[in-house]
């Protein structure tokens, strides 16, 4: 298995000594970035900072570290269970990266109105699989609240990455950690922990999902999340493919994702080897020089994540045969039963 980069240079002794004197100044700072955080909390425990309304209930879906966790996987699946339990529900996101400013709608619930670009990739991603479900983007998810409550009447909200977002109050938060709270490491910019472990405290569901091997026996059955792929390969206009369609075929595969190898185990789980795995950074706009890395590696056809592939030119990806693997998340019956319960209970008669 290649990747059509060179391989990188060996760091030089210099490049050694400044990455050892760099880890106290992290060190340092991550010090100072948890006293920040850890007040910031206080505040909002203590009611200094307030912390406002909207008329719905809020679901909360976040984590603790910084990128791919699950997060949006896990939004689309609440958001298919409780619309198929007659909720009306609508889907707040800050739109991570997206072009356009201020409040904006991404769905009406019929219709996808923005671009990728436009929206961010993970609220257009839910636009585009959620029919009936309007989504809206805004820098205050508690603007973006009453915006979906005034112009759609939903009854639910499910922010998208909201659980640092504590000026709005919210009536479930949903958790998703990717490791043991014990093994989960250290707070930015030493370690990739957006606040302390304690935050935990503030959770009242927690789920886990791609956990290392060595992890995930320990946890119960209902707490741990199961990623379902689809049985074809989907691609802009085409019937999609199956596993005997890429039999003796050169198959790449590539990404922009926080856990990129999560993707890549999927697809040996799902029969696909590719002779050629690309990593690009989170949420990677795919720009000229990254589409070249692709059509360098020369391959007969190429799998991505739904994430990725709605960020592409359709003329690329015709050119290039590109299809993406559609993924679900698997919530425990269990721990649904809980999760409609507080819905319910929050709703009220």
């Amino acid at each position: 298995m290649t990747d059509s980069r060179p391989n990188p240079p060996n760091l030089s002794l210099q490049s050694r000594w400044l990455t050892l004197w760099l880890l106290p100044v992290r060190m340092a700072l991550a010090g100072v970035y948890w006293g920040v955080t850890m007040l910031r909390n206080r505040l909002y425990d203590w009611r200094f900072l307030k912390i406002k309304r909207v008329p719905a209930v809020v679901i909360s879906v976040g984590n603790l570290s910084v990128g791919g966790s699950g997060k949006t996987l896990l939004v689309e699946a609440l958001a298919r269970m409780l619309t198929a339990e007659g909720f009306r529900v609508g889907i707040a996101s800050r739109g991570y990266r997206r072009r356009s400013k201020g409040l904006q709608v991404v769905s009406d619930g019929e219709k996808v109105l923005l671009s990728a670009q436009e929206a961010g990739d993970e609220p257009f991603l839910l636009a585009q699989n959620l029919a009936g479900v309007p989504v809206m983007v805004g820098a205050d998810k508690r603007d973006v609240g009453n915006a979906l409550c005034e112009r759609f009447g939903v009854e639910v909200i499910l922010l998208d990455d909201g659980f640092q977002h504590r000026r709005l109050h919210r009536d479930l938060d949903v958790v998703i950690l990717n490791r043991l709270p014990e093994n989960m490491g250290h707070l930015l910019p030493w370690g990739n922990l957006r606040e302390s472990r304690r935050g935990l405290q503030r959770a009242d569901v927690i789920f886990y999902a791609k956990l290392p091997s060595g992890e995930e026996s320990r946890v119960s059955e209902s707490d741990n999340l199961r990623f379902t792929v689809a049985d074809r390969l989907r691609s802009t206009e085409s019937p999609g493919l199956n596993g005997d369609d890429l039999s003796g075929e050169k198959i790449g595969a590539f990404c922009g994702l926080g856990q990129p190898w999560h993707f890549f185990r999927t697809l040996a789980q799902a029969g696909i080897s590719p002779v050629v795995e690309l990593t690009f950074p989170d949420h990677c706009a795919y720009g000229d020089a990254d589409r070249a890395r692709i059509v360098h590696a020369r391959v007969n056809r190429w799998v991505t994540t739904q994430k990725d592939f709605v960020k592409l030119p359709k003329a690329f990806v015709a050119e290039q045969q590109i299809y993406y693997l559609p993924v679900q998340i698997e919530i425990n019956p269990e721990k649904w039963t809980e999760i409609l319960a507080r819905v319910k209970a929050a709703v009220g008669p």
